[in-house]
């Protein structure tokens, strides 16, 4: 009852805009608490405070005193850290009892030497011991229970309107000792190009979408095809601000893409504009990713890119070789798009894949694993919009196939790691690096948890023709990877592992016989290397 008490005849007394806060609290660090519990206080004002004689109290059943304070001297937007004696860098040691949540609330309360203010941060629900609050009645709103190793932070530093619920959220990356993360929501819109003789101007308006202003600057890249055409940094905003860029550029740019970079920015989907010249037609998507062999019990899923918005949304149609159909339709904004059957397992899957990027269909045509194609038509079914051929070699267990262009303008398909709504992740600049024309990557290999072995080729000729088969020892052909196949100079064969007929191969020494042909010389090169799965 002289908690209860004290917190009542404290709500009078508080201060209208907080002194020192709570700023982030860890008080479930991951394996044992012992030495680990840390809380950061904050000085939001303009001059120092003595926190002499100040306390902490923690909270279950009822608050207790944890620490009290000897002399020191907190300075104006300063942080101070206290820990056990395995936390960093901690201004003092103290082995905190902060309760870790659980069935009901738990707490904790900054109070300052005579009693006149308080800080308190309630997390977890239902409230059931009626902790108090600042206002000195049991807290209403908590904030929620962050998981073992996460903290709970101050949406920015010093941000207080004594509701929990609102101040706090769940920090995954933990920062104590130093300021914390903001999630401030930044927006691209309202994109102009305007055409004059000799120049365009560009104008872009930004906003903060978001109660917090960051704290650090933004970067806005402005680019024509994958060439930076213009860069520039975009002071702090504070909530609902907004800004109007105006950027003049060379004649004759008919699509560009704008790019807005800001740390820790919760919703990038909106951070990222095409703009069409006035009176340019909008461009078809194109088929850009797939993901034919999935491991079992996960989905194929096949990734459009919309280079700009469509009038109106749009229809297509996507049939495979044996005129199996999916049906969708796109809405009228550029951006990477996926198809799925699935959109909630899609998603689980994919953590990063931004969820309005999601697409699901009511029917699919099965992406085979010894080879396929797809071929994007628009709704009459008449004109063919993009199209793709891949083969078995290709479809590799639990990797995508990713659209390329090369330098020379051509279209190549590459196996990499799974990157669904979102830029494709291999790029001309991310081949392996070395000296040898033909080198094995990934041996001995283990097809069974998805590794694969690869062919990493660097051949003298722009263009060839290869041939390259996979033997056992006895001679026989395991696998072919590549049959009189046109390639660019640099690139990538990749082996699953499996035979011919889609099966495993058996543990072993694989001997991989390689044969080029420059389009060019005509000059050829023979090699014999062998890879191990295990």
């Amino acid at each position: 009852m002289k908690i209860r008490l004290l917190f009542a005849i404290l709500a009078f007394c508080s201060l209208i805009s907080a002194r020192v806060v709570i700023n982030e609290v860890c008080y479930d660090p991951a394996g044992a608490d012992l030495g680990k519990e840390w809380i950061e206080l904050y000085n939001d004002s303009d001059n120092s405070v003595d926190l002499s004689g100040c306390k902490i109290y923690s909270g279950g059943t009822r608050f207790s005193k944890d620490f009290e304070f000897p002399y020191y001297m907190l300075r104006p937007q300063r942080y101070l850290l206290i820990g056990g004696s395995e936390v960093a860098n901690a201004h003092f040691v103290h082995n905190f009892r902060f309760q870790n949540g659980g069935s009901s609330s738990d707490g904790i309360c900054f109070v300052n030497a005579d009693s006149s203010y308080t800080d308190t941060v309630i997390y977890d629900s239902p409230n059931d011991n009626l902790l108090f609050d600042d206002h000195g009645f049991p807290a209403s709103s908590c904030a929620e229970d962050a998981p073992e190793g996460s903290s709970l932070a101050r949406v920015c530093d010093g941000w207080d309107t004594e509701q929990s619920g609102e101040d706090f959220v769940v920090e995954a990356s933990p920062t104590p000792g130093a300021p914390n993360h903001v999630y401030a929501d930044y927006a691209l819109f309202d994109p102009l190009l305007t055409s004059f003789e000799n120049a365009q101007q560009l104008q872009l308006s930004i906003s903060n979408l978001s109660l917090y202003k960051p704290l650090l600057s933004a970067e806005l890249l402005i680019y024509q095809d994958e060439q930076l055409l213009h860069t520039e940094a975009i002071a702090p905003l504070a909530f609902g601000e907004e800004r109007t860029i105006e950027i003049w550029l060379q004649s004759g740019y008919q699509l560009l893409f704008a790019q807005l970079n800001l740390e820790d920015d919760p919703n990038p989907a909106n951070n990222s504009l095409y703009i069409s010249a006035l009176g340019t037609e909008a461009l078809p998507p194109l088929i850009n990713e797939i993901f034919p062999a999935p491991l079992p019990g996960k989905q194929e899923w096949i990734e459009l890119y919309a280079p700009s918005a469509a009038p109106t949304r749009a229809e297509y149609v996507i049939l495979d070789a044996s005129n199996n159909r999916i049906s969708f339709s796109l809405p009228n904004v550029p951006g990477y798009f996926v198809l799925c059957r699935d959109r909630d397992a899609l998603l689980a899957d994919y953590p990063d894949c931004p969820p309005l990027a999601v697409i699901q269909v009511s029917t699919w045509a099965s992406l085979n694993n010894d080879g396929d194609s797809l071929i994007l038509l628009d709704a009459s079914e008449e004109n063919a919009v993009d199209a793709m051929i891949y083969s078995s070699a290709q479809a590799v267990s639990d990797l995508a196939l990713q659209r390329i262009v090369t330098p020379d303008g051509s279209i190549v398909w590459r196996v990499a790691k799974a990157n669904p709504g979102q830029e494709n992740t291999v790029h001309q600049n991310q081949l392996p690096e070395h000296a040898e024309k033909l080198k094995i990557l990934g041996s001995p290999c283990d097809p069974s948890t998805g590794e694969v072995v690869t062919v990493s080729y660097n051949l003298p000729d722009p263009a060839n023709r290869i041939n390259c088969t996979i033997y056992d020892l006895k001679g026989r052909v395991v696998r072919q990877l590549a049959d009189h196949s046109l390639v660019e100079a640099r690139g990538l064969l990749s082996w699953d592992g499996k035979r011919q007929n889609g099966s495993y191969a058996k543990r072993g020494l694989y001997i991989i016989l390689w044969e080029s042909q420059a389009a060019t010389s005509g000059k050829v090169l023979r090699k014999q290397l062998s890879a191990v799965i295990r």
